[in-house]
């Protein structure tokens, strides 16, 4: 990024344990407004943790979270939504009977402000909104290219299809930041080159920032202004893709664990 950013997300020394085993031990890094940012290590590092602690999966027993200034550290997953961080899960988190447009039309219940009855009925606020809801998403649909999509049900679609349909549904919430896990996983190579252009258009043209997990090694030090190095919970290196992947302590992280 050539330009200095004011931080969007803040991790101040968040720490995780299950039983006595410390899954995050006082992790801290920060995210700039429209930063692609990423967080790798091997299998076991504390990268779904981390994940789950920010989005209000998780409840770490120390830290501090703030999102644009506020803290949100136990915040309920939902209210962290409607602040602007929207998440994808490693496994596809989908409802496959349901068609394309179903699926992305769900991002947007945050935004809706009619009430029981005016949504029964479908008059005045309840018509106007669910209007404006399916014409986002269609725009959505159209800047991801699954728009022609639209009316098939996802559980016939191909795992591809599917992860970019999620990430197409976490856009169409309008978030200020995107967290991506493992976004190419079970990818072919083509699947693997499209979603990394999508990611890098997202960021760059939204200006939305990102939080990506991901074991694609290219893929990461080729998109990422800046990457987090965790290992067994503690964060080993933070800096630049060209400084990480020479750091002597991530090298043998990565041979340890291979």
């Amino acid at each position: 990024m050539s330009e200095t950013r004011a931080d969007l997300l803040e991790v101040e020394d968040l720490s995780l344990s299950f039983a006595g085993v410390k899954a995050i031990d006082g992790v801290s890094f920060s995210i700039a407004e429209g930063e692609l940012f990423s967080v790798i290590g091997p299998n076991g590092a504390g990268k779904s943790s981390l994940f789950n602690c920010i989005s209000g999966v998780y409840a770490p027993q120390s830290g501090s979270v703030r999102f644009a200034g506020e803290e949100i550290l136990g915040m309920p997953a939902h209210k962290i939504a409607k602040k602007g961080i929207a998440r994808t899960f490693q496994n596809v988190e989908v409802f496959p009977a349901m068609t394309v447009l179903d699926n992305l039309l769900l991002s947007r219940h945050n935004a809706m402000r009619a009430g029981a009855l005016e949504n029964m009925l479908w008059l005045g606020r309840s018509a106007r909104e669910e209007k404006a809801a399916v014409e986002k998403v269609r725009e959505v649909a159209a800047l991801m290219q699954i728009e022609h999509l639209a009316d098939i049900p996802v559980g016939s679609l191909p795992h591809g299809t599917q992860k970019r349909i999620e990430l197409a549904r976490a856009l169409a919430m309008e978030p200020r930041l995107i967290m991506l896990d493992e976004p190419v996983a079970g990818m072919n190579h083509d699947e693997t080159a499209e979603m990394t252009e999508t990611i890098v258009q997202v960021n760059r043209d939204l200006g939305v920032a990102i939080l990506l997990v991901e074991h694609d090694m290219k893929m990461v030090m080729g998109i990422s202004n800046r990457v987090c190095v965790l290992n067994f919970g503690q964060r080993i290196a933070l800096g630049k893709p060209a400084e990480v992947i020479r750091d002597e302590e991530v090298v043998a992280a990565y041979l340890g664990a291979a």
